[in-house]
């Protein structure tokens, strides 16, 4: 589910604009310029997804490992300095403090390493599928004459006619189940 949030702002820049679904069923009347969709909601279903979530969650849980472990190693020193700290040289002590901070700053430095790593690896993950839900958006989009496609799945629409909704289109032409009428708009 991370993965899916965390995605569809990417793919609102691939299609311009963004807003969520209501009921699907029926087509835009004709002459309609401006529609929209919930791209959370066609990613979550787009063929592939689940895997690249599977994946995506099988890879961060080995990062949260091991910056736990880590991080049981910062607090294993602490630990041992504050039992010692009464018995220990002013000399000993400022050599353990330094240890300590080299190692809260090593961890903090591997945190960030891996947050980085992590979203580049979404995004890697993710391009082969926003890539196909993206074309196959613009080919809705130029099919019926479209002028934009919002997306109502981020912040921005705070009210649109169900009418206008053609996720259920984009999940029909993906193969996949359209959403259930009366979802988000």
């Amino acid at each position: 589910m991370f993965l899916v949030r965390t995605t569809a702002a990417a793919l609102a820049a691939f299609i311009l604009f963004s807003v969520p679904s209501a009921r699907a069923q029926n087509a835009p009347p004709a002459g309609t310029t401006f529609v929209y969709l919930n791209s959370a909601q066609i990613l979550q279903a787009a063929p592939g997804s689940a895997d690249a979530q599977r994946t995506f969650d099988r890879e961060l849980g080995e990062w949260r490992q091991e910056l736990e472990r880590q991080a049981a190693v910062v607090d294993s020193l602490l630990r041992d300095y504050q039992r010692q700290e009464v018995m220990l040289s002013p000399q000993a002590k400022e050599q353990k403090q330094t240890e300590i901070q080299t190692r809260q700053q090593e961890l903090q430095n591997r945190r960030l390493e891996l947050e980085n790593q992590a979203q580049q690896r979404q995004q890697e993950l993710l391009r082969p599928i926003l890539e196909s839900v993206t074309g196959l958006i613009e080919q809705i989009r130029s099919e019926n004459n479209y002028a934009m496609v919002f997306d109502i799945s981020t912040e921005g629409v705070v009210a649109a006619a169900p009418e206008l909704d053609i996720t259920s289109l984009v999940m029909q032409r993906m193969g996949t189940a359209a959403p259930a009428a009366g979802g988000t708009p």
